[in-house]
């Protein structure tokens, strides 16, 4: 289980010198915590290596080509999508992505799926769209990277997809923001703030090393 919030505040008011510093609120260290996190959640999921995964079931309904995401379920969850799956009596295949200037392109309702439309599907803003206009309730799969959740209360806890050691970054990037307010010399935390960043970058990297990703087969998982 990751640290709570309380010990990454003390842990940090420890690592900048500051226990019984007035100078900084625990409102001003949560959210110190908070943007740091957020940094190390971003430098995950730049690494391609699933740390966070997530999926939300929903049906299409006919004629209705757009679905935002509050009525879906995941406003304020999303990040970034990983893909879309549209089941054919219980069996899921593959929805492709389609480029803003292909929007056009898929209008013939051609079928590719034993009687379903070639669906392609594109994240515009704060909603999935489809083409074509679907025609019926078909279920869909959208799987999802799910956005930085903060933690509010002090009993909240580190995402556990987060190593245990990589808390460490976040707490030295919030004594950085500390020692930055009182206009004091960063220099040797921000020597320690790259060496965390070069060992996340390369342990991040390659999470089973038992195995390599082969070359990508795009046609497996249509109909």
């Amino acid at each position: 289980m990751g640290s709570t919030l309380l010990e990454m505040r003390n842990y940090a008011r420890v690592r900048a010198d500051a226990v019984s510093s007035g100078f900084f609120s625990p409102t001003e260290l949560t959210r110190y915590i908070n943007v740091s996190l957020g940094e190390l959640h971003d430098m995950l999921v730049q690494k391609f290596e699933d740390y966070y995964v997530d999926h939300i079931q929903f049906n299409l309904e006919p004629d209705k080509d757009k679905y935002s995401f509050e009525e879906i379920g995941i406003q304020g969850k999303f990040y970034k999508s990983l893909g879309v799956d549209v089941k054919d009596s219980g069996v899921p295949s593959r929805v492709p992505l389609f480029s803003f200037s292909e929007r056009n392109r898929f209008a013939d309702k051609s079928l590719s799926r034993g009687g379903l439309p070639n669906y392609h599907y594109r994240i515009q803003g704060d909603s999935i769209s489809f083409i074509p206009k679907p025609e019926g309730a078909q279920e869909i799969m959208l799987w999802y990277v799910p956005s930085f959740k903060e933690l509010v209360l002090d009993t909240d806890t580190v995402d556990s997809e987060i190593m245990s050691n990589w808390e460490e970054y976040a707490i030295i990037n919030t004594v950085y923001k500390m020692k930055e307010k009182e206009e004091l010399s960063t220099t040797v935390i921000e020597r320690e703030l790259e060496a965390l960043r070069s060992r996340i970058d390369q342990a991040a990297s390659n999470r089973d090393a038992g195995e390599s990703f082969g070359i990508t087969d795009n046609t497996i998982g249509f109909s």
